[in-house]
């Protein structure tokens, strides 16, 4: 082989190898993949901040899904001139601690749910957390990917509620902004996953990306949630069947 030939083959590799390495950098900012997938990491390092006009509250988020979501706001408001109200947010990141600090006040009962946690074995009581609430590490709201707008109720959204046009509107144009509602009705995700979220909303491009990756580290073991928090030690595979119970309409956006 000439060695002009094998120079140049060799600068391709290197080339190629720095490329990978450079999109896996940026796609967890500095932090380690694991760390990042599990929401471990402090979000000042990885993600941006964000505010709605008025609100002294701040939100972390990629700087993606952030871009992505002014982009939408900008259009809604175009479409609607006359609506008052315009998107905002009420969640973004969460921390493992966050989603830590959120099961446990669910699982102890502190935080009341549909039905009080006094006499259930830890199977029903996770159960019962797992209709809208995430187990720590397995929230893609780790991810600064997902988002929540405006309200965390459904009725919010539906017919007659103050946010129907939003919905309505989201539902044919979100996708044009890369944002897919994950938590579909049930009915469209086979029956399984948490419960119908109108309010949660993606940023696909990179969510799809985490979400392969971290069903491919809990298959290769990598992420053990065992004695971590309380109630851990029985979830058995229910965090491999809710990470992937997602609306099919997301994997369809690049």
């Amino acid at each position: 082989m000439p060695l002009l030939f094998r120079c140049l083959v060799l600068v391709l590799i290197f080339g190629i190898f720095s490329l990978s390495s450079q999109t896996t950098e940026e796609t967890y900012q500095g932090v380690s993949e694991i760390s990042y997938l599990i929401g471990d990491f402090p979000k000042e390092k990885a993600l941006v901040s964000f505010t709605n006009p008025g609100d002294p509250r701040q939100f972390f988020l990629r700087k993606e899904t952030k871009a992505a979501f002014i982009k939408l706001k900008e259009e809604y408001k175009k479409d609607h001139p006359q609506e008052r109200q315009e998107p905002f947010l009420i969640s973004a990141h969460r921390s493992f601690a966050d989603q830590k600090s959120i099961w446990e006040d669910k699982y102890s009962g502190k935080k009341k749910m549909r039905e009080p946690v006094k006499d259930k074995t830890p199977s029903q009581i996770i159960s019962l957390i797992l209709e809208f609430s995430s187990a720590p590490g397995t929230s893609r709201h780790h991810w600064g990917t997902d988002i929540d707008i405006n309200a965390l109720e459904n009725s919010y959204f539906e017919k007659g509620g103050r946010g129907e046009t939003f919905y309505i509107w989201m539902r044919k144009n979100a996708h044009r902004f890369g944002f897919c509602q994950p938590y579909s009705p049930k009915s469209e995700r086979a029956g399984k996953g948490y419960n119908e979220e109108k309010w949660h909303w993606s940023y696909a491009p990179l969510s799809n990306k985490f979400q392969r990756a971290w069903v491919d580290a809990y298959k290769k073991g990598k992420l053990n949630f065992k004695g971590k928090f309380q109630g851990s030690d029985f979830l058995g595979d229910l965090p491999l069947e809710y990470v992937t119970s997602i609306n099919p309409e997301c994997a369809r956006i690049d």
